[in-house]
């Protein structure tokens, strides 16, 4: 269970800090215990009430800084994601993101980077599953690489391209 105040990974929605623990405000015959979060790169959207128990919706602790640490070191040995069919890659890139682990986002990252400089070099059309998909997993590992590391967004962005281009 996360701590009041523990900012968390809740979903696509990024990072979250966790506000109050309780009861549904909604339902009060409801047993089971909620999180309210409270989006931390739009604290004006709406709050998320969800259930502690929740399988729907992944929630993960951010990394610590040693883990983004040998995250980025490894990143020239994260292996691409290979599927030849553009409907199986929108598949594999959703499960990918839903399962919220770091070292899936660089692979989608370096996935799209690749296909990019492929699809480019042959004058073919980018797709926009790529295209989609390798802004999600970026913002999402920024964000959380920024927020750890007590930098700017651009800043984790520049410091995980440097990664990304010894890797290529």
């Amino acid at each position: 269970m996360f701590a009041v105040g523990e900012y968390i990974v809740y979903g696509i929605n990024g990072i979250c800090r966790v506000e109050d623990v309780g009861p549904s405000p909604y339902d009060k015959t409801d047993p089971r215990t909620y999180y309210l979060l409270v989006p931390r790169n739009n604290p004006m959207s709406s709050t998320i009430y969800t259930p502690v128990d929740n399988d729907r919706v992944p929630m993960r602790r951010l990394m610590t800084k040693e883990e983004i640490e040998a995250l980025v070191a490894a990143i020239p040995g994260i292996e691409l994601l290979t599927v030849p069919v553009e409907k199986q890659r929108r598949e594999l890139y959703k499960t990918v993101i839903g399962a919220l682990e770091p070292r899936g986002f660089v692979q989608i990252i370096k996935t799209v980077e690749h296909r990019r400089a492929e699809l480019t070099a042959a004058h073919k059309h980018f797709p926009v599953t790529d295209l989609e998909y390798g802004r999600l997993a970026r913002q999402l590992l920024r964000s959380e690489c920024a927020h750890v590391l007590g930098l700017s967004e651009e800043e984790a962005d520049s410091y995980i391209a440097s990664h990304l281009a010894r890797a290529e």
